[in-house]
């Protein structure tokens, strides 16, 4: 499987739903995870129209990214094939999943801009290695930007569950 690494890609399919929908799918979706040291995870939701739904569980807050079942499929196949393994120098001084959210803004912004982007297909969301064992996500192409921050333990149990099956649409 090759990488997209940026750059224009035909035939995409774009979310085209009403917002006020999808917000409603969002708030009554039902959130799958692969947490096995606590509540700290990413989380899966399926939602109708063939639309896969991707969160925070220390942030549900916060808008989750959005994709196509293509682009989560994708992206699922890319963790399969071990593509998104983490550079070890990059490991050291790690962040809990709470201890993220204490990294400042201007940090994060200034390693997204430093740290290459790896995609497992044109429908997939982004995935960029951070330092302190953080890991991003970001929305795919052609969307509003919108990033996820995850500690490692947390992108290990979420792999792990994407190599298990755990996210598959019955």
């Amino acid at each position: 499987m090759t990488l997209h690494v940026g750059g224009a890609v035909p035939n995409i399919r774009h979310i085209d739903a009403d917002p006020a929908w999808l917000a409603r799918q969002i708030a009554q979706a039902e959130w799958r995870s692969a947490s096995t040291g606590g509540s700290n995870c990413a989380e899966v939701a399926l939602l109708p129209r063939e639309i896969t739904a991707l969160r925070d569980s220390v942030n549900p807050h916060r808008t989750p990214l959005i994709m196509s079942d293509t682009g989560f499929g994708q992206f699922a196949d890319a963790v399969a094939m071990n593509l998104f393994n983490r550079p070890l120098h990059l490991d050291t001084d790690p962040v809990t999943a709470v201890g993220k959210n204490t990294l400042t803004t201007e940090w994060l912004t200034s390693q997204l801009r430093l740290s290459p982007w790896r995609f497992g297909g044109p429908e997939s969301i982004g995935v960029a290695a951070l330092p302190h064992a953080v890991t991003a996500f970001c929305s795919p192409a052609g969307q509003e930007r919108r990033f996820l921050f995850f500690a490692q333990s947390e992108i290990s149990d979420f792999f792990a569950g994407i190599r298990g099956g755990l996210f598959r649409r019955p």
